[in-house]
């Protein structure tokens, strides 16, 4: 996998401290809500002060965290999205995110990288909750790993680097296929009926078994993750030939 565009976009990434006005702010267009009374805000203050005024907007848009929307502006409001370094931070920083957040910025190069070069957007779109926390804890370990990659550099010399890059992509191609293997495991018949909760006489919540089976069916059609899938077996099976040739 290439990672050029990856590794161009955050190279310069430090992680950001932000007040709760802009938590407020980023939480808002993390859940899509509407963010009027905020850019008007903004639009007013801009006009009356000068550039580098403390508003909490300008402020996410000087941590290139934000991005201001190309396209009209609809009735003088302007509209404003997460940059790449701003859907980055989600990612490693924020507890929670909707699954739309996925799919809105499914475009992102953090996001092609990362996520759908092993899944189709139509089956992230479709997750389970107990699916989609998995892809979750995925993302933020792939962020941490690079955030923690970026700060070990910072004053490294190129031979350091060099080395910490080639950690750092071992990592990068790893966390995929750690991730499949836990899809396996936990998708198989026995653990979908075993992690399904049980009603008060103890027999299995029925609809909650169907909702995983068939997001195990949605898995099974995705020709991305089936190609991961293909990839790992053929890496396990190289693999355990090595180290039973060798007794």
């Amino acid at each position: 996998m290439d990672y050029s565009n990856y590794f161009e976009i955050l190279y310069d990434y430090k992680r950001k401290e932000i007040g709760t006005e802009e938590k407020s702010i980023l939480f808002k267009i993390i859940n899509n809500a509407d963010l009027s009374s905020q850019i008007g805000s903004y639009l007013k203050l801009r006009d009356k002060t000068q550039p580098g005024d403390n508003s909490s907007i300008s402020k996410l848009i000087g941590s290139k965290l934000l991005v201001e929307k190309k396209g009209l502006i609809l009735r003088g409001m302007r509209k404003y999205q997460l940059s790449s370094s701003g859907l980055f931070h989600v990612l490693s920083e924020t507890i929670s995110y909707p699954p739309y957040l996925l799919k809105k910025y499914s475009n992102d190069p953090i996001l092609l990288t990362l996520l759908y070069q092993y899944f189709e957007v139509d089956t992230i779109e479709s997750s389970t909750a107990r699916f989609y926390s998995i892809i979750t804890q995925y993302l933020k370990q792939c962020c941490r790993i690079t955030q923690n990659w970026l700060e070990d550099t910072q004053n490294s010399n190129e031979e350091h680097k060099n080395k910490l890059m080639n950690d750092l992509l071992f990592e990068l191609e790893l966390n995929p296929k750690l991730l499949a293997f836990r899809i396996l495991i936990m998708y198989s018949d026995s653990n979908i009926l075993s992690l399904t909760s049980k009603s008060k006489t103890g027999d299995t919540d029925v609809a909650y078994y169907e909702i995983e089976s068939q997001m195990k069916e949605i898995l099974s059609k995705d020709k991305k993750f089936i190609n991961l899938l293909q990839k790992i077996n053929t890496e396990f099976k190289e693999g355990y030939k090595e180290f039973t040739s060798s007794n």
